[in-house]
């Protein structure tokens, strides 16, 4: 129990400043519990009545302790609650806190408009604040907003350059050099969000660049092998989109998002059953047989496809609708082209290797 409250706290990234410990404020920063108004703009969680402590809080200070006390004993709603009582006191000494903890909550459960609002409130407070312009750079890719995202997020790996001494550092002309500097106070989520940018600029080598700049800070960071995995899968290079998406799928088997991309990659590489065997660990059976059928006849391999897809009809224990219609597509697409059969050495190169590598093994 206490490892997974030190992961929480972690997880919540900003630590509580030393003003945190100040005792009682004044008068004049008291405020009645009953003048607060709850029906909050940032406030979306359950009715707020039966939430109150047996007394209020007697500062913003306090209702911020409330509140990570709240978020530690998994109660969000009440954590908000208490992050946004902070707020309605005169004393705004802790609002950037308030607000990005807020923000953090509404990251967590997907309201990323809220999460924008709050973050954005936090750092127009703290307009040096590294964290806070990285997570609204953060939510605005969440929310499809690319190109203010990316000039949020240039601003938050700028500022962490000048932090680290390279006052001189240029966004236009060293974002893609190996000369970035990532240390352990680096918001690692700014290089991986523009590394993704990258990306769906269709500029592969500059996003594993970030990529393996952000891996020689954290060679096991979850989201950066993710990421350099499909961005090696989208460059055509599977070879190493296999082995960076086995390394994921070992260290953390239950990534559903590796697991596909390793999917992704054998089926590109015609390895339909070892495609079969990745996509078995995130998807009932049926599902990826006809998921491998469908990207096989995507491939032009026809003849593959209506076998998978034929699969995928005979597995379900009830009609397969979706494999169903995929299936008589292949079929009219068969008739159409000419199939695409495997050699004996493509057959060969397609059987499992799954003996090659244990996804067990998590010691490396």
């Amino acid at each position: 129990m206490r490892h997974q409250n030190l992961k929480k706290i972690a997880g919540f990234s900003l630590l509580l400043t030393s003003s945190l410990l100040i005792g009682c404020a004044s008068n004049d920063d008291t405020v009645n519990q009953n003048s607060v108004d709850f029906n909050h703009e940032l406030y979306d969680g359950k009715s707020t009545l039966g939430l109150t402590g047996d007394f209020p809080p007697e500062n913003a200070q306090e209702a911020i302790l409330r509140g990570d006390k709240a978020y530690l004993a998994n109660d969000p709603d009440l954590a908000l609650y208490e992050y946004i009582r902070a707020l309605s006191f005169p004393s705004q000494n802790n609002a950037d806190q308030a607000f990005y903890k807020i923000g953090y909550i509404h990251q967590q459960r997907g309201n990323y408009d809220l999460a924008k609002l709050a973050y954005s409130r936090a750092a127009m407070i703290k307009e040096d604040n590294i964290q806070y312009a990285s997570s609204v750079g953060i939510v605005e890719l969440k929310l499809g907003e690319h190109d203010i995202a990316k000039k949020q997020l240039l601003r938050a790996v700028k500022m962490d350059q000048v932090r680290q001494g390279k006052k001189d550092w240029n966004p236009d002309k060293d974002l893609f050099s190996q000369k970035l500097l990532i240390d352990n106070s680096s918001p690692l989520n700014a290089y991986i969000g523009l590394g993704i940018i990258a990306d769906l600029d269709a500029k592969h080598k500059a996003a594993q660049q970030i990529y393996l700049a952000a891996l020689m800070q954290d060679s096991r960071s979850e989201n950066t092998l993710t990421n350099l995995g499909y961005s090696y899968y989208l460059d055509g290079n599977l070879k190493q989109s296999e082995i960076i998406n086995r390394r994921t799928t070992t260290l953390y088997p239950k990534n559903k998002r590796a697991w596909s991309n390793l999917g992704l990659t054998y089926i590109k590489s015609k390895r339909y059953e070892d495609a079969l065997d990745a996509l078995s660990n995130v998807m009932p059976r049926e599902k990826a047989l006809n998921d491998v059928g469908y990207f096989a006849m995507l491939e032009g391999d026809y003849e593959s496809a209506i076998n998978y897809l034929e699969r995928a009809v005979n597995t379900s224990p009830t009609f397969y609708a979706k494999a169903q219609e995929n299936l008589k597509r292949a079929e009219k697409l068969q008739i159409s082209a000419p199939a695409v059969k495997l050699s004996s050495s493509q057959r060969s190169n397609s059987q499992s290797q799954t003996t090659v590598y244990s996804i067990t093994d998590t010691s490396h």
